[in-house]
């Protein structure tokens, strides 16, 4: 992968569900992975994580890499290589990001990767469900793409008859599976874009039941706005026990958040409106706890500093009581304490409660990737999540 940093933290240590600073510590050197484009991250929390990029700039080949978590020391570990992804040809796409759901009753892992279309000037939408058994290093079963919707169109955005039916259309979608759900053979996926290619747009999200098994499948609400004063770009949703998260950038470099509980039943989120927490570009954000494993929500949440390839940071926080509207950020003054880790572009997180490791153990998987000319390593790094 182009440009690929890993970051594993561990042990999260929670004192019930009273209010904690969150740190980090015990940092150690880790190992480089493949090169690729921009690569977004998931993981089921429990015992994989899995990458997914294009293969070059704009529309190409999309690619994945699998990796699981394993006991301490090692806490991770990766395949080895990308593998392709086909539907049945081979899948070309742009702007692609990846879910990933733990197995159901039969143990299938479910992924669900979503990526801009070559169609309507690259703004159609696709989505593709894939299933395996964990752990995940044999690879994914991908079943055939689909056009996604419904959208708020009737027949698109743009005049032509209405044979081609109510599908959705937009840029940089965005998809979060809840793992912190009660254990079903179901659970609920989110998706969220932005509607317009550059600057500043709505932000339309989705809501989706997925049925896990080793044929997956999924039933998509319709598309509802985020906010309908604030808009904003680049976002990136997470959820955990029936509560979103969503980041993106607003006007001017702001980074925005809004949280919404899900409804299932109605496929619809009661988001709070968008609250700003700082400045920067790029940002990514997982959330997990609440559920079978951490007694509250949890969150790592990373972002570029400038608009370019420099520094990245990352901040950690937590978010109480059971249909939470804020996030509370570890430092001193309450605000995100944006801690340089690494230099790079497009960062994205994903935390997991990992299977494999005591349950006072949380891991949490960092990438990031600029999409250079030329393949460049970055090192790996891992540490401690510490609750004091």
């Amino acid at each position: 992968m182009k440009n690929v940093v890993t970051i594993g933290f561990a042990t999260l240590l929670l004192a019930g569900t009273t209010q904690a600073q969150i740190t980090i510590n015990g940092w150690t050197s880790g190992k480089t992975l493949l090169s690729s484009f921009a690569p977004k991250l998931a993981s089921d929390t429990q015992n994989d994580v899995v990458t997914i990029a294009g293969t070059g700039k704009g529309l190409s080949a999309l690619e994945t890499q699998l990796g699981s978590y394993l006991d301490l020391p090692t806490r991770l570990s990766w395949a080895g290589s990308t593998s392709f992804i086909f539907s049945p040809s081979q899948q070309i796409g742009q702007g692609a990001s990846i879910a990933l759901a733990f197995g159901g009753p039969d143990l299938y892992d479910v992924a669900i990767e979503m990526h801009q279309g070559g169609q309507e000037s690259g703004s159609s939408l696709w989505f593709q469900l894939g299933s395996g058994a964990p752990p995940l290093s044999s690879g994914i079963n991908w079943q055939p793409t689909t056009q996604f919707g419904p959208g708020p169109w009737a027949c698109g955005p743009y005049p032509r008859g209405c044979g081609a039916g109510r599908f959705d259309y937009g840029y940089s979608p965005t998809a979060g599976a809840d793992n912190d759900e009660p254990p079903s053979s179901t659970t609920t996926v989110v998706e969220v874009h932005q509607s317009a290619a550059t600057g500043e747009s709505t932000l339309y999200y989705h809501v989706g039941i997925l049925t896990l098994s080793a044929s997956p499948s999924i039933t998509w609400g319709q598309s509802l706005q985020v906010s309908a004063t604030i808009p904003g770009s680049a976002p990136t949703v997470s959820i955990s026990n029936n509560v979103a998260v969503l980041v993106f950038q607003g006007s001017g470099g702001a980074l925005l958040y809004s949280t919404g509980v899900v409804d299932p039943t109605t496929s619809t989120i009661a988001w709070t409106e968008p609250v700003s927490y700082g400045s920067g570009y790029s940002p990514t954000i997982s959330v997990s706890g609440d559920g079978t494993g951490l007694p509250r929500r949890v969150l790592v949440e990373a972002h570029q500093v400038g608009s370019g390839t420099g520094s990245l940071v990352y901040s950690t926080g937590a978010m109480i009581g059971p249909s939470p509207t804020s996030i509370t950020w570890s430092s001193l003054s309450g605000t995100p304490a944006n801690i340089a880790y690494a230099t790079g572009c497009s960062p994205s997180v994903a935390l997991a409660f990992a299977g494999h490791t005591p349950s006072s153990q949380v891991s949490a998987t960092e990438t990031h990737g600029c999409g250079g000319p030329t393949a460049t390593e970055v090192e790996a790094f891992f540490g401690h999540l510490v609750g004091k």
